[in-house]
C-alpha cells in the first residue's frame, strides 16, 4: 500500500517507533505536521492550508471541526480493531456518541505540576495554585487554551467546569486577571521550562508530569480537590484527505492493542484501549495519576459542548485574559 500520509498533531505526542512500524509494514511514508495547541490545530484545519490526512483533535475540537464539515465520517467496517476500545469510549461520548467522526487516542486530566525541589509547599487545590502563583510570580505558566484556564477558575469558585452564566464568568474573570500578572507565559509546550527550572509551577496535564519524572526532573502532579477536567484526545480523518483508505488503515493500526500500549508507555497518558491497557506493566496500569481513583473521578467533568451564547461569553473572557 504505497503512498504518503500527513499527520497533524502536537509536539512529542506519537512514538516515532509507531510511525516507522507503520511505514515498514504498509510501504508508505508519514509526514508530521506539528502545532503547539488545539487553537492552532483548529485554525489550520479551517484555513485549508497544507495537506492533512489524519489528525489528533481534542474532544471539543471534534465537535467544532465536525460542524464545519472538516472531518470524514468513519467507516467502521475498515476499523475492526474498534473492538478493543473500552465500552465507555465506544458509545455515549458527549462529543461523538457513536464514533462517527473520531476514535479515542488517549485520555487524561488537567491539573498543575510543581517543581518539588523549588517549591516547599504541598498544594492540593486550585486556590493553592493561585496562592503559589503570587508567591512565585514570573515562574508560572498556563496553557494556551481557553477551556482549561476558565474551567480552573470556575472550579475554584465551586462552579461547573462548563459554566457559561454571566455571573460565574464575571467571578472567573476577576480571578484570571489576578493570575495573569504573575505569569511567565501562556505555553502549551511547557515541559522544557519546568525541566530547566525557569518555571516552578505549570497548569498542565498528568502525562507531562510523568514524562518529566521519567527524565529525572523532580515534579509532582496535583489533581485539585475542587475538581477539574477529564479530557480526551482522538484520532480523526480530515475530510480533504487524499487517501481515505490509507487513513483508515492507519487508524486501525494504532488501535492494535500492542500499538496502543506502546503509545501509552510513550505519552504516559491513559489508554482508552482496553486490550492495550492490559499489556501495560502494573506500575503504569494502576498509577493513580494516570487512572485516578473513583473519589477523584467523581469531581471531574468533560469539556461539554457549549451553546453559541456560552461560547461567545467564554471567548470574550479569553480575549481579555489572553491579550
Amino acid at each position: 500500500m504505497a503512498g504518503r500520509l500527513s499527520l497533524l498533531t502536537w509536539p512529542d505526542y506519537i512514538n516515532p517507533l509507531t510511525l516507522l512500524q507503520f511505514e515498514a509494514e504498509f510501504g508508505t511514508v508519514i509526514g508530521l505536521e506539528i502545532v503547539p495547541s488545539a487553537v492552532e490545530l483548529i485554525e489550520k484545519m479551517k484555513t485549508g492550508k497544507g495537506q492533512q490526512d489524519v489528525l489528533v483533535p481534542p474532544d471539543y475540537a471534534v465537535i467544532e471541526l465536525g460542524e464545519l464539515g472538516l472531518l470524514t465520517e468513519l467507516d467502521h467496517e475498515q476499523l475492526p480493531n474498534l473492538k478493543h476500545i473500552e465500552a465507555r469510549f465506544s458509545y455515549g461520548r458527549s462529543h461523538d456518541p457513536e464514533n462517527h467522526l473520531s476514535v479515542i487516542k488517549d485520555w487524561g486530566t488537567t491539573g498543575f505540576i510543581v517543581r518539588t525541589d523549588l517549591v516547599n509547599e504541598s498544594p492540593q487545590t486550585w486556590a493553592d495554585f493561585w496562592l503559589l502563583a503570587e508567591k512565585f510570580s514570573g515562574r508560572v505558566t498556563v496553557l494556551d487554551s481557553p477551556g482549561e484556564e476558565i474551567g480552573a477558575a470556575l472550579k475554584m469558585r465551586g462552579c461547573s467546569y462548563n459554566d457559561t452564566s454571566p455571573e460565574a464568568l464575571a467571578g472567573a474573570r476577576e480571578d484570571l486577571l489576578k493570575l495573569k500578572r504573575h505569569l511567565h507565559s501562556f505555553e502549551t509546550n511547557y515541559k522544557p521550562l519546568l525541566a530547566s527550572g525557569d518555571v516552578y509551577l505549570a497548569l498542565g496535564w498528568n502525562g507531562d508530569a510523568l514524562a518529566l519524572k521519567a527524565q529525572g526532573v523532580p515534579v509532582r502532579y496535583i489533581l485539585p480537590s475542587e475538581g477539574s477536567q477529564i479530557w480526551e484526545d482522538d484520532w480523526a480523518i480530515a475530510a480533504r484527505t487524499h487517501d481515505p483508505i490509507l487513513a483508515h488503515t492507519f487508524l486501525n493500526f494504532v488501535l492494535r492493542p500492542e500499538i496502543a500500549a506502546q503509545e501509552a508507555r510513550y505519552t504516559q497518558y491513559a489508554a482508552g484501549n482496553r486490550a492495550g491497557r492490559a499489556l501495560l506493566h502494573a506500575e503504569l496500569r494502576f498509577d493513580e495519576s494516570i487512572y485516578p481513583p473513583d473519589q477523584l473521578l467523581q469531581n471531574l467533568e468533560p469539556g461539554l459542548p457549549l451553546d453559541s451564547e456560552g461560547r461567545e461569553r467564554r471567548q470574550a473572557l479569553w480575549s481579555v485574559f489572553r491579550v
